[in-house]
């Protein structure tokens, strides 16, 4: 089930309005299956242009063979990166490629969308989450990009297509 537009608003008021500016665009990159929620930190680039893209282009199947399960759980289970690139061997990685403690840097277990949306805005301070469920890419942009569609998980082919087409 997918949050409702009144918990979009609710997790909306945890940013305060006067934290500092980032020069990153952080996003959280998270899968839903029948265990939970598992979720990763992404520093940069976490606008729909860029890891959006990716994420739909690089980390999906279109022939329903489990392919992007396992894409997306090989993603996952590298734990917090710093850019996502088209591959997982290009995609730089706290523990892989900076010599991070795994332990410091892996994916975190959630229980549900609000507790996903509450990692992503308070410990993360993202911008954009993606979550992959029911086979598909869902996107919740908490900076107003995607425009009528803000404070809710969207389907992101839904929000490529809404924001740069």
């Amino acid at each position: 089930m997918l949050i409702s537009k009144e918990m979009g608003l609710w997790c909306r008021k945890l940013i305060k309005p006067n934290k500092k500016i980032n020069m990153a665009t952080r996003s959280v990159i998270a899968k839903l299956d029948d265990k939970g929620i598992q979720a990763i930190y992404c520093h940069n680039d976490g606008y729909l242009s860029n890891n959006g893209k990716i994420l739909d282009l690089y980390y999906t199947d279109n022939t329903n063979d489990n392919n992007a399960d396992n894409k997306v759980d090989n993603l996952i289970a590298q734990g917090d990166c710093s850019s996502l690139k088209d591959t997982i061997e290009d995609t730089i990685f706290y523990h892989r490629d900076r010599g991070d403690c795994y332990e410091g840097v892996k994916a975190v277990n959630l229980k549900d969308e609000t507790e996903l949306l509450e990692h992503a805005f308070e410990k993360c301070d993202a911008e954009v989450v993606y979550m992959y469920a029911y086979g598909a890419w869902y996107v919740y942009d908490n900076s107003n990009k995607i425009g009528n569609t803000s404070y809710q998980f969207i389907e992101l082919e839904e929000a490529l297509y809404n924001v740069l087409a």
